[in-house]
């Protein structure tokens, strides 16, 4: 497929808040990316922040608690959108010192910022993180 290509794609899935549903996650990507001819530089970096954001939070938020994480995938033209809404499926077992899109879990993702083209938070009530991670794409050249 060409970079000239004139299709979008919106993907939308669901997955627990469970380290071994993240490789559902990349693998969905891996088949966007084969799909719309990524380079392996665009690739790479768009798992690499999609893996660490999705293991951070499992890691400081859904260790004894379970969770779900909603995915949203968008290409557009040049870029690529992945929008992560987290939330508890029993919100009173949750730790109180995670509010919803606090400063810990923007810190948590500081390291996935630096992947990113950029990265937004929203807050949304009952999430306990709602960010939207945006990336220049390059396409292997035909």
């Amino acid at each position: 497929m060409s970079n000239n290509r004139q299709d979008d794609l919106s993907f939308h899935m669901r997955i627990p808040a469970d380290k071994c549903f993240t490789k559902n996650a990349l693998l969905s990507l891996d088949g966007i990316c084969d799909h719309f001819c990524f380079t392996e530089h665009s690739r790479d970096r768009i798992k690499k922040a999609l893996e660490t954001a999705l293991n951070n939070s499992i890691e400081i938020v859904y260790q004894k608690e379970s969770g779900l994480f909603e995915l949203q995938f968008s290409i557009y033209k040049n870029k690529m959108m992945i929008t992560v809404e987290d939330y508890p499926l029993n919100p009173e077992g949750i730790s109180d010192n995670i509010d919803s899109n606090s400063d810990d879990i923007k810190n948590m993702l500081s390291s996935v910022k630096d992947l990113t083209d950029g990265m937004s938070f929203v807050n949304k009530k009952g999430r306990i993180s709602c960010y939207s991670m945006s990336f220049d794409i390059n396409y292997i050249e035909n």
